[in-house]
This record gives structure tokens, sequence and C-alpha cells, in this order.
């Protein structure tokens, strides 16, 4: 059974290997049409997560009808892998002319102030487009990334990251060493709107819902003293638009606890507020909210999807406080 597994394994490895060849050489138009096709494809075939996105959706947006921004979030799953592909073996000056950058003064700006810059974003739009941040404006920084359990699936992911010229670094015990990368004027990058666990978790208001949230982006700025930069990226038209907006000092939100709820709330507000204005290219069909056995829960019973949220969330806060 092991040698029927390993085998199993290094056929989807090499598949893989052959995929990322095609998305590379064949036409781009051929391509992205393609893998559009199977966006649409997997949003016919898979009625859960079109159900996770809707249920998500309805509730966050205030939406009734929402079929066809889902049909798009599953379109956009096909344009990611592409693009994250292409743009990872372009060189700088093909990325370059295929870019559009808004906010440039808003990073040379925060440069200027030779302060450290934690560079925060969400899960909007092409995220993977900005790993290019590098290449694009010649600066050096550190992004922390989950670690996949495939060794072999990491390996793939890791090259076509590391070409990008970031250094990745995995989520679990480096908060101090980007402290200290922060204390020394460097910038690193994180991201924000994912749902976490733990005691140490905040609660904070995420499309007027509360939602359970990583408080170490905002701990990691305020103890090391930097400036924080707003960062998304979005497809308007068949082109990626790199955003900056203006750096704010993370001493504006006061000291200690306080100012770690305050700076996480301000973060979780604007990731709230790019995606009102570009709904279909967030991820929806991620469980932001709640754990994916609460959505099947929900789904099966046809619960309320709110009130579900608030009982979960009063029990999580209540063992934090045991």
């Amino acid at each position: 059974m092991k040698l029927f597994s390993a085998i199993v394994q290094q056929i989807k490895y090499h598949m893989l290997l052959v995929l990322i060849w095609l998305i590379r050489y064949l036409p781009y138009s051929f391509v992205l049409n393609f893998f559009r096709s199977l966006g649409v494809i997997a949003w016919l075939v898979d009625p859960f997560h079109r159900k996770i996105a809707s249920i998500q959706m309805q509730a966050a947006l205030g939406l009734k009808h929402v079929w066809y921004i889902v049909l798009k979030v599953f379109i956009n799953q096909g344009e990611i892998l592409v693009d994250a592909i292409r743009y990872a073996y372009m060189s700088d000056a093909e990325i370059n002319a295929r870019v559009e950058v808004e906010g440039k003064e808003h990073l040379d700006e925060a440069l200027a102030s030779k302060r450290g810059i934690m560079i925060f974003m969400g899960h909007i739009g092409n995220w993977e487009i900005l790993s290019n941040v590098p290449r694009l404006f010649g600066i050096q920084l550190c992004h922390m990334a989950e670690l996949r359990k495939d060794p072999q699936l990491e390996s793939i992911i890791h090259e076509i990251r590391s070409r990008s010229g970031i250094t990745f670094l995995p989520p679990k015990g480096k908060a101090l060493m980007l402290i200290r990368e922060l204390k020394k004027g460097r910038i690193i990058s994180m991201m924000v709107d994912l749902r976490t666990k733990g005691k140490r978790a905040l609660l904070c208001n995420f499309f007027g819902l509360p939602a359970i949230t990583n408080p170490g982006p905002a701990f990691i700025a305020l103890k090391g003293n930097a400036l924080v930069l707003p960062l998304y990226t979005v497809k308007l038209n068949g082109t990626h638009r790199i955003c900056f907006e203006k750096a704010m000092d993370p001493g504006y939100f006061g000291e200690g606890y306080d100012a770690i709820q305050a700076l996480s709330d301000f973060m979780q507000s604007w990731v709230a507020s790019i995606v009102r204005k570009h709904p279909e290219q967030w991820i929806w069909l991620y469980t932001r909210w709640l754990k994916r056995s609460d959505i099947r829960r929900i789904i099966k019973k046809k619960l309320d999807f709110k009130e579900y949220i608030h009982r979960q969330v009063e029990a999580v806060m209540s063992d934090q406080k045991k």
C-alpha cells in the first residue's frame, strides 16, 4: 500500500511539473481561457464550495442573489494560478510592462523615513503577483507563509516563489526575527485576512461579523515600531493594478493590548473596504468566520449563518477566559 501511494505521489508530482511547463509555454490567451473554463466547471460540480462562497457573501455583503459573483470567484482561481506561474518566469522588464502601479509615492515616503515597514495585505486579486514587489521596486523583504505538508508540492511552490526575491519564512517561531528586522529598518509583509486559533486570538469586526483574528501582525508592527503600509492588487480589464495606500504609524493606535486590538481592527476594516469594491476578487471559497465542519453543519441543518457565528465566537472567547 505504501509503495502504491508513493507511486501515485510521484505521478502527481510529475503531472504538476508538466502542467507548469504548459502554462509557461503555451499561448497566454489559450491557457487563460482554458483555466477560466476549468473554473466554470468547478463551479458546476463543486456545490460545497459554491455554498461556502454564497453563504459568506450574502451575510457579509447583504446581497440576496450572488450566483454570478460566485461564478466569477471560481473563474478567478484559474486566473490566479496561470498568472502566478507566468509572472514568476518573466523578466523584470516584462513584469513592469504588464502591471500598473498606484500610490508608489506612499512607498517612497515610507522608505524615506528609514524606519522598518510592515506591508500588510489581504487575499485580494492575484496576491501571488505581489511576490514580485522586490523585483518591481528594488526592495528586499521577508514574508511569512504557510508550509505545505507535501514536501514535493512545497518544493515546487518554493521554487516559483523564490524567483521573486522574497525571503519566505514559516509562520511559527519567527515573530522575534521579524521584530528584529523591523527595528533594523527593514521591510516585511504579512497577510492579515485568514482565520486563526489559539488563546491569544482577537475578536475583530469583519464585514459587520465577529471574526477570530491573528494578533501577530499588529503585535509585530507595534513591537518593531514599524510603519504599516497597506498594499493590494486587483485585475481590471486584463491588467494587474498594484496599489499602495498611505502608511500609518502604529503609535497612532496607542500602546499595549488595546493598541494590538485597535490596529488589528483597522487592518480587517481596510481589507473589507477593498473587497467591497471588488467582491469577485476575494477568497470567498475559504471559510473566514468558521471551520469547514461548521459550514457543513449549517448547510446540512439549514442553520442561520450569522447566529451560528455569534454562538461559536462566544464559546471561543469563553474558553480563552478559562
